[in-house]
């Protein structure tokens, strides 16, 4: 029925400031995501567009039969082709030069639409069209270091053929109020009275207090207006003070996601595992009639004094950039599409991926420059950690889920997480 909807007419683009200055690095990336044996898969659509591209050019076809290839053998949701990964990692289009022989052939037109849009991501949210980038890119974290000031947002109309309309179900009065929580919400990331690790416990602290809320008559205005009130900085140090800290297991739950997600990665796991001296022991895990099934290997030990040597030059080297960091969750919670408020759960569990993924970022960033404090070193850090994550979400959410199964998502745990 008609008045099971409530329509939201969405006229306004929401675009960062960093966004239309994304330029991609090309052979100057020292991560080239065409050369980092990602599985590059696209549509029936990009498929046949690729081939259509190439029919006047025997050389570029003769590499489109070795470099393509269509997908037979399992589901790769709804995908139907991929460019072949050489044994080396890169794109069998990929010149030495970093650049994109299709592209350079053909134009970009002739890209299959991942190619064209990477890092990018624009999407509808209940409040405007939303344009965000991927921290996963050198270039953007390139963009998010270059601006000491903070993220800030550019609002522009957007045109007849863009416009259009938010369906929300009758009864999901939070999402109405989408604009005013999410705005609400990068404030309080902003807020640089604060530590970044106090903004991220405090938004915690704000999101419970959302939960509790009738969400039948909520009014977002009443309600942020409060918050704000309420936003005094030497009551959320004292508040955030009293959540205690544990380094000992924010190591073994940083160490737990580094195993969840390293299958398949290269180098970097085994580099942060060697730089917090891990020690593992093999075991056999057996059926029940007690015939050995597998060897598995169970993490023995690490050492605490090796990271919190690497953090003390980690902090020294870069006392003066938690602006980057405060960018960098900004731009990863609205690549995320932070605040879910589709319900109380979804709330939560969005609120526990961001405090995952900060805790993860930090983690492999004081680990990687543990031997080279550089500017280079830690966005490669953040560029492999981002890759094993964000865009490894079955993976990485699977992680998630069994905090929740082992009441693993609490605010003091989330405090744990935040701690590092």
């Amino acid at each position: 029925m008609a008045d099971e909807k409530i329509k939201l007419p969405i006229r306004s683009a929401l675009i960062p400031i960093f966004y239309k200055n994304f330029r991609c690095l090309m052979g100057a990336c020292q991560d080239n995501c065409c050369d980092d044996g990602w599985k590059i898969e696209f549509s029936k659509k990009d498929y046949l567009a690729v081939k259509r591209a190439v029919e006047q050019n025997e050389k570029l076809q003769a590499l489109v039969s070795q470099g393509m290839r269509r997908l037979r053998k399992r589901e790769h949701d709804g995908m139907y082709a991929e460019f072949h990964i050489t044994d080396s990692g890169r794109c069998a289009f990929h010149t030495k030069e970093g650049l994109c022989r299709l592209q350079l052939e053909c134009g970009e037109k002739a890209l299959p639409e991942v190619c064209r849009t990477y890092p990018r991501r624009v999407g509808y949210t209940p409040a405007a069209k939303e344009y965000s980038l991927s921290p996963s890119c050198e270039g953007v974290l390139q963009q998010l270091w270059d601006l000491p000031e903070g993220v800030g947002f550019v609002e522009d109309p957007l045109s007849s053929a863009e416009q259009a309309t938010a369906d929300i179900p009758r009864g999901n009065n939070l999402l109405i109020c989408f604009e005013p929580i999410r705005s609400l919400f990068i404030d309080i990331l902003q807020n640089r009275a604060l530590s970044l690790t106090e903004r991220m416990l405090y938004l915690g602290v704000v999101l419970q207090r959302l939960q509790k809320e009738n969400w039948d008559i909520f009014d977002p205005d009443v309600w942020t207006k409060q918050v704000t009130a309420q936003t005094d900085v030497d009551t959320i140090k004292d508040m955030t003070a009293n959540i205690p800290g544990n380094r000992d297991m924010y190591l073994m739950q940083n160490l737990q996601v580094l195993d969840a997600i390293s299958k398949g990665q290269m180098g970097w796991p085994t580099e942060l595992y060697k730089a917090v001296n891990v020690k593992r022991k093999f075991t056999l895990a057996s059926t029940v009639d007690g015939v050995s099934e597998r060897n598995i290997q169970l993490m023995t030990s690490f050492s605490k004094k090796a990271y919190e040597d690497a953090l003390e030059k980690f902090q020294a080297a870069f006392s003066d950039r938690e602006y980057f960091f405060e960018n960098l969750m900004v731009a990863a919670a609205l690549h995320m599409g932070f605040p879910a408020l589709d319900s109380k759960e979804k709330l939560w569990e969005g609120y526990v991926s961001l405090c995952n993924l900060y805790s993860f970022y930090r983690f492999v960033s004081v680990l990687g420059c543990k031997e080279d404090q550089t500017k280079e070193r830690l966005f490669h850090m953040i560029v492999v950690a981002s890759r094993a994550t964000l865009h490894d979400s079955v993976r990485f959410n699977g992680f998630q889920e069994e905090l929740f199964q082992h009441d693993s998502s609490t605010l003091a745990h989330m405090a744990i997480l935040l701690s590092g």
